[in-house]
């Protein structure tokens, strides 16, 4: 389940009146500096209530502690995401994001900013 504490006041919960689900959607492009993790994910609106349409959102881990990402041949996206989980285990979020292969990446940081992209 969602740390729901920490993303319910970001940028993208505010403007969607409540958090997004991060159920089926894509893994556009990632960018790693200064201890920042960027991902950009696209939403399905099939699977959020909240989304009229499908919808690009950048999720900023920020204080960077640790991370695992896989490589493989991409083209229009990264991977295919089946779930993404923000877990809160103090004193960090650990970032789970599970792939349609069943594949599980994951990242440990500090804080977290959501935005529409």
């Amino acid at each position: 389940m969602y740390a729901l504490d920490v993303i319910k006041n970001s940028a993208l919960a505010k403007q969607l009146g409540g958090p997004p689900i991060f159920h089926d959607g894509f893994l556009k492009h990632v960018s790693i500096s200064n201890h920042q993790m960027v991902l950009e994910i696209e939403i399905l609106a099939q699977n959020n209530p909240l989304l009229n349409h499908d919808a690009m959102v950048k999720l900023e881990l920020n204080q960077l502690k640790s991370f695992y990402l896989g490589a493989k041949d991409c083209d229009a996206h990264i991977l295919v995401i089946h779930d993404l989980d923000i877990q809160k285990e103090p004193p960090y979020l650990h970032l789970k994001l599970e792939s349609k292969e069943g594949y599980i990446y994951e990242a440990v940081f500090e804080t977290i900013e959501l935005k529409k992209g």
